[in-house]
């Protein structure tokens, strides 16, 4: 019997299916029961070149305080978007006082190169706290850079630099880790997995589609998580959530608004009774 709830802490945006909105339909479909910490309230995402942001760190210690009072607890909990340094510590401390917890870390941050638009100062340093407290972080390749402060701003790596950046992300205090997006010098898109007691890295190969969509890194991480959750091996939980993320993208493939992903029509590609993806495309 598994534990099925699971705490997500990230931001929540009003026009864009991602974060929150992007990950919760993904973790209901494998029967998880999610509950949400929210960082922050965004207008939109940060694509249309602009944002409203309001920060939730007030909101965050309060609620933390009254599921204290009612003796919440969580086993799961996966962590996103953070607003501030403040929050790391909040976060840090929640994790601190649940028994044990399976902790996932996606530092959203940066891609394609650089931070995002409008990121706090010390962001980077703030992740790299964090991943202290992951059993798994699922960096993408720029934000593994930052976190390691290596190769920054390259966009393909020789396998002796990726596996060197890969230790480098691990000596920040995590096992395992998952470089998303990551590129061979033959042109062959992979995710990458790392984990400390092998040392060595595994290509998980997948398809990278022309067509592109915001939010499909959380889909990916939501996906992944679960995956992880219901007793996956984190090799094939990364070949999954790949093969999932190709599937939502194939869907939404002539849709007119990139930045509005419909990932419901995508669920039924989520089989619980084999952990198989039907073959429906």
């Amino acid at each position: 019997m598994i534990d099925s709830g699971i705490l997500l802490i990230n931001d929540i945006t009003g026009y864009g299916r991602v974060s929150t909105f992007a990950m919760l339909p993904v973790m209901a479909q494998y029967g998880l029961h999610p509950y949400v910490l929210p960082t922050a309230l965004v207008s939109n995402t940060t694509d249309y070149g602009s944002c409203e942001i309001l920060d939730t760190s007030e909101f965050m210690k309060s609620t933390i305080d009254k599921w204290k009072e009612f003796g919440f607890s969580f086993s799961n909990i996966c962590t996103g978007f953070i607003n501030s340094a403040e929050q790391l510590d909040i976060i840090c401390n929640l994790i601190e006082s649940q028994e044990s917890p399976f902790v996932l870390v996606d530092p959203i941050m940066a891609d394609a190169g650089s931070l995002y638009d409008g990121m706090y100062p010390g962001a980077v340093e703030c992740n790299r706290k964090l991943a202290s407290y992951a059993d798994v972080i699922v960096p993408n390749l720029t934000e593994a850079e930052l976190l390691a402060d290596m190769y920054i701003g390259q966009s393909k790596l020789s396998d002796a630099e990726y596996l060197e950046l890969a230790r480098a992300v691990s000596d920040l205090g995590v096992d395992n880790v998952v470089i998303s997006g990551c590129d061979s010098q033959d042109g062959r898109s992979f995710n990458l997995v790392y984990t400390k007691n092998e040392d060595l890295i595994k290509k998980i190969y997948f398809e990278r589609i022309v067509d592109s969509f915001v939010g499909t890194g959380d889909v990916f991480s939501a996906c992944l998580i679960s995956e992880l959750i219901v007793g996956c091996s984190l090799d094939i939980a990364v070949e999954r959530a790949a093969e999932f993320v190709r599937k939502v993208i194939l869907d939404n493939l002539g849709c007119s608004d990139r930045f509005d992903l419909h990932i419901e029509k995508s669920l039924r590609h989520i089989s619980m009774d084999s952990k198989d993806y039907e073959d429906s495309i």
